[in-house]
């Protein structure tokens, strides 16, 4: 149809022109196979109370607007899926005659039991009055709408205007949907209705609420406010009638896109043209409101329009098929419960891997068996901040160590991801070099005056070996003195190659050195921290034979006055290198690492973890006569060539620059410690507290202090905390979460402290004690 032959015709009449079905053949590759829609209208023309006014797109169907209707106006929009069912309710209209509505959609329902319903309600309306309604099996909620607020103009109404407490209450007590179309000019931006959101939410959890249109984010920057509801469990959005990508892509970001849901709005679906952010509001687009004539181009069908805008936001948030049929399909079942609940995939998963991965996982740290067998969640599906989603959909608080201490400023950080995507979408390798590693270079350097090179790995571990290669190659000599954790290579285990367990306190004992050439035996002797006359015993026997002293400048505790300025002479003296390890302590201490704090200079210093805030880098930066060696050592590696990880790096020194990150992550530590021996006291719970705040440590002080440490973390993870024996704060830990750990934390050891009296604490436990070193799994 020409655009002259449509403006001659009813401009409202639900029809699919040849643009329509051409511009539909290009979302083929997009569109899912089944469909469930979350948002459609349906009803009789004549409940409407529209009188005798002209044609609008509520008649542009006839005089029913049936379940029928809806199938044959949305189905085109998928040729090649099934339309399962759809979330239906009347048409809101001023003076739409309520009753008779809501018995139209009984009636409608009835002949198809794979949908659902929402009774239209008003503020003047009680359960009682539309007890017919909600008793129908199908009707699972309620849908409100302004036009029925006693506040003029109801478009500037506040929730509580057309949707009043009792009905919010009646959705509470039966787990009922509210499809919630949300006025005001700043929709999701405007403070009050952001308030009522979050108290109705939090007062009455058991409701389940869809804010319609992406929250109505027909203007797109409106949906930022999105983010100040974001830790509300029980709200979802709806994209229908938006056209606009960016609404849907803030759902993605602050919610996930396991809670979006595809709606139809119809009939809106059917109306030619588009909803457009223009100033600071919107514009539809319409037969009524543009001349179609003068336009460059044939308008489409709302409903294709808003498919357009879905498929761009989901290529722009990379979301794979598995997601984007959710959108679909699936969040809408899980959301009404028309789906099972996902209760065990992410440990069918695991015994999956422990049958294909020896370990089970890549991080003897991140093994669930370390934590709460059959209980830790293994993996994650969404991150941010400092909350984690697992594949089960929980959502949990990390008061653990937030990814092994590589997090310092929480999950997917905003300015770290942007930095990052935008080298994903130039390209992120090639056959040069990244230029982001000079930069880098350049910012370590200036950062620690002292160095003036430095080389990049891609993770902390072979950032230790390469600092022992360079050291060996320097200095001409074999042995290496440890002081702490320093990783799994050859170098680091030979220490246990003589037949005691010498990394014992170091790490964690049983690391056995299979697979360690013994050749290797000798080569590596360890210390401990703060024992200067362990030092000097290491130095008196070996002291002309080391490469290098590898050590953290600290880790749980500040070094006792004199030692590490006795180790930088000793070292200066022997003509062996000092490398400080900074891969965990580093960043948090202070920024640069904790050696610029107490003021000792090293040879050479590591970083990795933090520095990429949850990217792979690793750097070892160092004087020029130190890393001399690394001239005519090979160490090369074709993946310390890409871009990403110096990047991110980049991006996360500028963070720091912005904020005292340090001093953040200590005011966390420190009210968490508090918390830890406060309610402890007061219970009688004996519990030893420990590290810097920043990397704060929780012990049980009794014998079953193993099953303690398990049902700790099993009771946590029921109030929706990861927690354990380590907390390691990051930069997204706030008050009000930490507030709400605290909280948990007195449950439960209140509950733990009665278990220890009653002698009970092995009936509380839920399956087996967590284990506590290096063992095979299978």
């Amino acid at each position: 149809m020409s655009r002259t032959e449509h403006s001659k015709s009813n401009p409202y009449k639900w029809e699919y022109s040849g643009v329509d079905k051409r511009s539909l053949s290009s979302l083929e590759d997009f569109l899912p196979e089944k469909v469930f829609d979350a948002h459609a209208h349906i009803y009789r023309v004549e409940d409407l109370g529209l009188g005798d006014s002209q044609a609008s797109l509520w008649t542009g169907g006839g005089k029913d607007a049936s379940i029928r209707s809806w199938h044959e106006q949305v189905a085109p929009l998928f040729p090649n899926a099934t339309l399962e069912g759809g979330l239906f309710f009347p048409a809101p209209l001023p003076r739409a005659e309520i009753l008779p509505a809501n018995r139209y959609l009984m009636r409608e329902l009835d002949q198809h039991p794979a949908s659902r319903g929402l009774a239209v309600v008003t503020p003047g309306l009680r359960p009682e009055d539309l007890a017919e309604v909600l008793s129908h099996p199908q009707v699972i909620g309620l849908k409100p709408y302004h036009v029925y607020s006693a506040e003029k103009p109801t478009p500037q109404s506040s929730i509580s205007g057309f949707f009043p407490e009792h009905w919010w209450r009646w959705a509470h007590e039966h787990q009922g949907v509210v499809m919630m179309h949300i006025v005001k000019d700043d929709a999701l931006m405007d403070r009050g209705n952001v308030n009522e959101i979050r108290r109705m939410c939090t007062e009455y959890p058991g409701m389940r609420l869809v804010l319609a249109h992406a929250g109505r984010s027909f203007h797109a920057p409106h949906a930022a406010g999105m983010k100040a509801i974001a830790d509300l469990e029980n709200v979802w959005f709806d994209m229908s009638g938006v056209c606009e990508s960016a609404p849907m892509e803030s759902v993605m970001e602050y919610f996930g896109p396991q809670k979006l849901l595809w709606g139809s709005d119809f009939p809106v679906s059917s109306l030619r043209g588009r909803a457009v952010t223009v100033g600071d509001g919107f514009f539809w687009m319409d037969a009524q409101s543009c001349n179609w004539n003068r336009s460059h181009g044939s308008p489409v069908l709302v409903g294709i329009e808003s498919l357009r805008a879905l498929r761009q936001a989901c290529r722009r948030m990379s979301l794979s098929a598995s997601d984007i049929s959710g959108i679909f399909y699936g969040n809408v079942l899980r959301m009404l419960t028309l789906a099972p609940k996902r209760t065990s995939e992410g440990q069918d998963l695991y015994k999956k891997a422990k049958q294909r991965i020896p370990g089970g996982v890549q991080l003897l740290s991140k093994r669930p068996e370390n934590m709460a067998p059959g209980h830790w969640p293994p993996y994650f599906s969404r991150a941010k901040g400092c909350t984690v989603w697992d594949m089960d959909g929980n959502r949990y608080e990390d008061f653990s160590t937030n990814a092994v201490g590589s997090c310092l400023l929480g999950y997917a950080h905003d300015a770290v991801n942007q930095a990052v995507m935008r080298r994903v979408q130039w390209g992120n390798m090639c056959s040069l070099n990244p230029p982001e590693e000079v930069a880098l270079a350049e910012e370590l350097c200036n950062i620690h005056p002292w160095a003036e090179q430095v080389r990049f790995v891609r993770g902390g571990g072979e950032a230790c070996a390469v600092a022992v290669r360079i050291a060996r190659a320097t200095t001409g000599r074999t042995k290496v003195a440890v002081c702490g954790y320093h990783g799994w290579q050859d170098w680091y285990l030979a220490a246990n190659l003589g037949g005691q367990d010498a990394l014992k306190g170091h790490l964690l004992p049983g690391l056995e050195p299979a697979g360690v050439p013994g050749e290797l035996r000798g080569t590596t002797i360890t210390f401990r921290y703060n024992d200067l006359e362990g030092f000097r015993k290491v130095m008196n026997q070996h002291g002309d034979e080391l490469a290098a002293i590898v050590m953290e400048p600290c880790r749980g505790v500040d070094p006792v006055p004199g030692f590490l300025e006795e180790i930088r002479r000793e070292t200066r003296r022997r003509g062996c290198l000092l490398v400080f390890d900074e891969i965990t302590v580093g960043w948090r201490l202070g920024f640069g690492g904790a050696h610029l704090r107490y003021a000792v200079e090293p040879d050479m210093a590591v970083f990795a973890k933090a520095l990429g805030n949850g990217y792979p880098i690793g750097a070892i930066i160092g004087t020029r006569a130190a890393m001399d060696g690394a001239h005519g050592s090979f160490i090369s590696s074709t993946y310390w060539t890409e871009g990403l990880g110096p990047v991110a790096a980049l991006a996360v020194l500028q963070a720091m620059r912005e904020t005292d990150v340090p001093d953040h992550v200590r005011q966390v530590g420190m009210q968490v410690q508090q918390a830890w021996l406060s309610h402890a006291n007061q219970l009688g719970l004996r519990v030893k507290v420990g590290g810097f705040p920043s990397l704060s440590t929780l012990s049980f002080d009794y014998p079953e202090a193993e099953m303690l440490r398990t049902l700790f973390t099993q009771q946590m993870l029921q109030r929706g905390f990861l927690a354990g024996a380590a907390f390691y704060p990051t930069l997204a830990h706030t008050d009000s979460i930490v507030g709400s750990y605290t909280g948990a934390l007195g449950e439960v050891f209140e509950k733990m402290a009665k278990a220890i009296e009653a002698g009970n604490i092995r009936q509380l436990l839920q399956g087996e004690v967590a284990k506590s070193g290096f063992a095979r799994l299978i």
